[in-house]
């Protein structure tokens, strides 16, 4: 399969696994159609539920944000309102829904497609490191410590415009609003990029342990004659 299409089918799945946007998000403070149902909270798909809800309610108060402080005080209390008549819950336990917001843990839509092209860039740039510092071990190591830095930021960087992205299609808003702090790869970025430059030096590791025990087997293989 060519570049450009593994490329291609890389974005479209990355966005269709952020695209769970309801109808009718609007700026006027309207709880978007959803039909009643009540929910119980002591089963995952019904609290995930109801997190999803509390995302809601905090990007239809910020939309609703040039009216006034007051008017979004107003807005939340209307929407919370409908949110605990539609699903048979209470404030407290919206307001706990909404806390937990930023613990949803890193998206599978963000983390397998991004870790995926991390690990492509990875090895992409270690065979171009291998073959410019042939025979050269001093060169190539501080060249490898240097892209392990550069390619983690910037997978921590990928991850992060990806997340926004997502969020901005799951919310139907063309920005994240007072949510950014809130997003996952934001709140986890020094481990992010530790586990990044952890793979990579596995990777790395590997690479070499290979290559060591591919030249002992040609060095081996005359004597076996």
């Amino acid at each position: 399969m060519k570049p450009s299409r593994i490329s291609a089918l890389f974005l479209t799945g990355l966005v269709a696994a952020g695209c769970i946007t309801r109808p009718g998000m609007n700026a006027n403070c309207q709880w978007p159609p959803e039909p009643a149902s009540v929910l119980d909270l002591t089963k995952a798909a019904d609290l995930r539920h109801l997190i999803v809800d509390a995302e809601l309610i905090v990007e239809l108060v910020d939309r609703h944000r040039f009216q006034g402080a007051e008017a979004q005080q107003a807005c939340e209390a209307g929407l919370t309102g409908v949110v605990a008549r539609s699903h048979g819950v209470s404030v407290a336990e919206i307001e706990s829904a909404r806390a937990r917001i930023p613990d949803k843990g890193l998206d599978l839509g963000v983390n397998v497609p991004v870790a995926l092209l991390f690990l492509m860039v990875v090895v992409l740039t270690m065979r171009l490191i291998e073959r410019r510092f042939a025979g050269e071990p001093a060169p190539m190591a501080v060249t490898l410590v240097i892209a392990s830095v550069l390619v983690s930021g910037l997978f921590v960087m990928v991850g992060e415009f990806w997340t926004s992205i997502l969020q901005m299609i799951r919310v139907g808003s063309m920005h994240v609003g007072g949510r950014v702090h809130d997003l996952p790869w934001l709140r986890h970025e020094r481990q992010v990029f530790t586990l990044a430059a952890i793979v990579f030096w596995t990777v790395a590791l590997w690479r070499w342990l290979r290559s060591h025990r591919a030249d002992q087997s040609q060095t081996a293989s005359p004597g076996t004659g």
